[in-house]
Formats: C-alpha cells, structure tokens, sequence
C-alpha cells in the first residue's frame, strides 16, 4: 500500500496554500472526525442538540481561528491534536456559563488564552472515551469501504451475511446456516470470507495510514486501537 497524503500533509498544506483547496481538504478532514466528536461529547453527558452545537464550536474555533496551524505532529496523534482542541471549547463553554450563572460579566477565557496558557487535555478516561469514538469511526469506515468493494464486484447480495463475520458485527453465524442463505458450498462460502475479512483489513489500515505521520506507526496505531476497543474501565 502506498502511503497517502495524511491528515498531518493536509494540514500542513493548507496552511501553506490558504487556497480554496486547501480549505475544502480541511473541510473534508474535520467532517470525517464529525462522529468520533459528536460521541464524545454525548458519552459526557451533552444532550443531542447540546453535542451538535458545541462540535460546530468546535469546527468553528478550529476553522476560523486557525488552531490547525498550530499543529506539531512531533507531539503526538492526529486524535490527541483535536482532542486538545476540543477540551479547550468545552473549558471555554463551562467558563462562559459559570459566568451566566454568576452574573458577574466575567468574560471566559478565549481558545488562543487557553492554549498559550499551557492548558492540557485530562487525562484517563477523557481520553479513553475520546480513543474509543475514534476508533469506532475507523472501524465503521472500513466497513463501509469493504461493503462498497463487494457491492462493486456484483456481490451484494452475499455482503448481510458476510458482514456478519467481521469484527464489531456480533457473534458470526455458523456456517451451515450462511451456506444455505446463501446457497453456497463451504469451499465457496470460507473463499467468500476470506476475501471480506482480507479486504477490511485493508480498509482498516488506509483509514490509520491517514491518521499517523509515518508508515511504520500504522501496526502501533492498529494495536492500540484493539485495545481501545476491547478495553473496560
């Protein structure tokens, strides 16, 4: 697999050309990362419509302040750059409503304040729930690719019951009973899995190859994400 442009190259490009393309890459790259946001904030207790209005704060503050710009991959993962980011807004919001509430026109601290006041993203399970939208947003896109790529090879009809046996799809049926839903001989049946699990998996790692700096880090990346996903604090 070739490396892509990654989500870090977007960035940077975009802040070098400050075109129209540019901005149309970063608009394409936030609304991909739209999912994992919005489950954060609903994991932390914001109503739907809260959620909804604090994400679009947070493409705001990311968009017209330019927070991206800013950006050093050096520091750490594409998700704990927007993480950061995302704790600032809500830092913002509770500054602002704490001041509503006293009545005392304490203006909150703004985005830029925050951060050139060195102010860090919690710790522990802020960051687990965060990791785990993530990478439930990776899985559902790689799913979302391989169904694409069985839909477009004609075989549609078999991806309700192939999607069955990959992960975060439940328990797989057995296979006498795929066999006959799909009228298929096990040879057939075990090649046609294969062949699915094959391609999510490849789906899986060009949805992280976007998301880290380098080639190397995509089996750390995947590795972590496993654990996310099957760990329980």
């Amino acid at each position: 697999m070739n490396f892509p442009q990654t989500n870090w190259t977007q960035l940077r490009d975009a802040s070098l050309n400050g075109d129209t393309r540019g901005r149309q890459a970063l608009e394409a790259m936030c609304e991909a990362y739209r999912a994992p946001v919005i489950g954060f904030l609903r994991l932390r207790g914001y109503h739907a419509n809260v959620a909804e209005d604090l994400a679009h704060q947070f493409y705001l503050e990311l968009m017209e302040k330019q927070a991206w710009q800013r950006a050093d991959r050096a520091k750490g993962r594409f998700r704990t750059f927007l993480l950061g980011i995302l704790m600032n807004v809500l830092s913002c919001e509770r500054q602002r409503a704490g001041a509503e509430k006293r009545g005392a026109g304490v203006t909150p601290l703004s985005l830029d304040e925050l951060e050139s006041n060195g102010h860090e993203i919690s710790a522990g399970e802020e960051s687990w729930q965060f990791d785990r939208q993530w990478a439930l947003g990776l899985v559902a896109s790689a799913l979302a690719g391989t169904e694409a790529s069985v839909r477009d090879a004609g075989r549609g009809r078999e991806w309700p019951v192939l999607v069955r046996f990959l992960p975060g799809s439940g328990a797989p049926p057995a296979y006498e009973d795929a066999m006959a839903e799909l009228g298929m001989t096990l040879p057939a049946l075990k090649s046609a899995v294969n062949r699915v699990r094959q391609g999510f998996r490849e789906e899986l790692r060009r949805a992280v190859s976007i998301t880290v700096s380098a080639p190397h880090e995509i089996d750390e990346e995947l590795a972590y994400l496993r654990d996310v996903l099957t760990k329980v604090i």
